[in-house]
């Protein structure tokens, strides 16, 4: 798409914006500066300034975008059902991305999106020190630019992830067909148990369960930057990819970042679009399709955080309450702005850490007051996010991932 084509199909999205306001109230950055340019209508006007030529692409007027979370909770709540994750992704990428300032935090950001991030054997070998002497790594954290503290607070104590998993695993009982699994940069490096779960829960369902050996970063972190051929050159690669086994019932993803955006690649690549409609998130495939009669209790009173990207981008709500109240001893307990973003949101928390911490101890706050002994969410992201949060207040609240809560529910 030329700029003259994409600048025509901007302007029909920001048209689009009946500019009633019923975003306000769902947009946390608004929630946080009650300042009309970080709402999402104030920043369709700005958008429109820039397409219209009525704003300098070089000035610096990206403030409000770079504050914006992209959670797509705008978008749940727009009654005339504007694209606005799709128009910041185009802005970004066509506007923003060559004229943003590149601070030192954006050039280290920037690394580690280039050369780190895509690359789970590449975080696995970083992370390799925090596992052998998180003391030793710990002491240097005063000396580290802010940038690369926050992602070392991010990252804990990071747990060994033991063996790869296999590319091939049989369904369990009747066989009902065949998925594939896209394991991730981050979910495979840092939360391989997750994925575990997820490959048995998957062949518990009757399905064989493939994960490509060839399959890489699903382009979601690029595209929200503004590097879009960047982003595109990864979904083709997947699409090639995953392409290798034919007839798959689905392609699960189980982070809800991943899922999303490999749901939108046919937008990205318009020979993509069959690829895209075979994606499912592993919660929304395992409501469809049905899990066996749970043999376990899991006892314990739980508080379910929405992650936003499923819940906004995907549109997956009940299917994770759904599969979670079959757990025999499992009590979901109501949880205040369940589908409000933890301030995680990829790059934000790192390069808004001011906002980002402000949204954290709003979501860690209802957590408390919930009264849970577990925290369920289903996103990379937000698991690292709360599990900061978490060791500042110097709470020990369990965290896991939807499909690990599930998976105890069978005897192993």
């Amino acid at each position: 798409m030329d700029h003259a084509d994409l600048k025509h199909e901007l302007t029909l999205l920001t048209e689009a914006c009946i500019h009633c306001g019923l975003c306000l109230e769902s947009c946390p950055t608004y929630a946080l500066k009650k300042s009309e340019p970080d709402s999402p209508r104030g920043r369709i006007h700005l958008m429109k300034a820039l397409l219209d030529g009525g704003l300098d692409p070089a000035a610096d007027v990206y403030g409000p975008l770079d504050r914006c979370l992209g959670c797509r909770a705008c978008e749940t709540a727009c009654p005339s059902s504007v694209k606005y994750g799709h128009l910041l992704e185009a802005v970004r990428a066509d506007f923003e991305a060559p004229h943003r300032a590149r601070s030192g935090a954006r050039r280290a950001w920037g690394f580690m999106l280039d050369h780190v991030l895509p690359y789970a054997r590449r975080i696995s070998f970083l992370t390799l020190p925090l596992r052998l002497a998180p003391g030793a790594v710990r002491a240097l954290r005063p000396l580290l630019p802010a940038m690369l503290g926050r992602q070392l607070d991010l990252l804990g104590t990071p747990m060994r992830q033991g063996d790869p998993i296999p590319e091939w695993t049989p369904a369990r009982g009747q066989r009902r067909g065949k998925v594939a699994f896209l394991a991730g940069c981050v979910m495979d490096a840092l939360y391989r148990p997750a994925n575990r779960a997820t490959v048995r829960m998957l062949a518990r369902a009757g399905y064989d369960v493939w994960v490509p050996p060839d399959q890489g970063c699903c382009g979601a972190l690029h595209m929200h930057e503004g590097d879009r051929a960047r982003a595109i050159a990864f979904a083709r690669h997947n699409v090639d990819a995953f392409s290798a086994v034919p007839e798959l019932t689905a392609v699960i993803a189980n982070s809800a970042g991943c899922g999303a955006a490999m749901k939108e690649y046919g937008s990205w690549l318009s020979e993509a679009s069959a690829f895209a409609a075979r994606v499912k998130d592993v919660s929304e495939f395992l409501a469809e399709v049905g899990i066996p009669a749970p043999t376990r209790a899991v006892a314990s009173r739980a508080a379910y955080h929405e992650p936003c990207h499923l819940t906004h981008g995907q549109r997956i709500k009940d299917a994770p309450r759904r599969l979670l109240e079959q757990v025999p001893g499992l009590t979901l307990v109501p949880l205040a702005e369940s589908d409000w973003c933890c301030g995680g949101a990829g790059s934000y928390t790192v390069l808004q850490p001011e906002s980002s911490d402000r949204l954290l101890a709003r979501k860690l706050d209802h957590l408390e007051a919930s009264g849970a002994e577990l925290i369920v969410t289903g996103n990379p992201s937000c698991l690292m996010q709360l599990d900061m949060g978490l060791r500042q207040r110097k709470k020990t609240t369990p965290m896991l991932h939807t499909v690990e809560v599930l998976d105890r529910a069978y005897e192993s």
